[in-house]
């Protein structure tokens, strides 16, 4: 006499590791989406369980888990301000910023710049119109 007690050395029974091995393919989607760290994993998840058992809302909640995220990224910049002026004086006056110079080019960079604007012209990357603009813009 055979009882349902002989399989009980199962470690969920047979009926739980089918519907195991149905429900866990089925949820793959929003189990990607949330591994990902997707901002609309939410909405993977209600696409894949309400239309998932369709070919084609799988495979739209399959897609969009996979699509790359578009978080924007807010970068902040803390510059501290200025230091005070010294106590004895009337704030910043007279203030003249200066530039470091650069030495104008030598003949010997305004050709070696020609020859680098006539080697891209050769490939391809500027065209005529561009070219003669930035000789002239040398050259000038």
């Amino acid at each position: 006499m055979w009882h349902s007690y002989h399989y009980s050395y199962l470690p969920f029974g047979l009926g739980w590791g089918i519907i195991l091995l149905l429900v866990v393919p089925y949820f793959i989607p929003t189990i990607i989406a949330f591994s990902r760290g997707k901002s609309s994993a939410a909405g993977v998840f209600i696409l894949n369980f309400f239309l998932g058992w369709t070919l084609i809302g799988w495979v739209g909640a399959l897609i969009w888990a996979l699509s790359a995220d578009n978080r924007t990224q807010t970068v902040i910049v803390n510059n501290p301000p200025p230091p005070p002026p010294p106590p004895h004086s009337q704030g910043y006056t007279n203030v003249t910023v200066r530039r470091p110079s650069t030495p104008p080019p030598t003949q010997q960079d305004k050709i070696d710049q020609l020859r680098q604007l006539k080697q891209l012209k050769d490939e391809g990357v500027l065209t005529e119109e561009e070219f003669n603009r930035q000789k002239a813009a040398i050259l000038g």
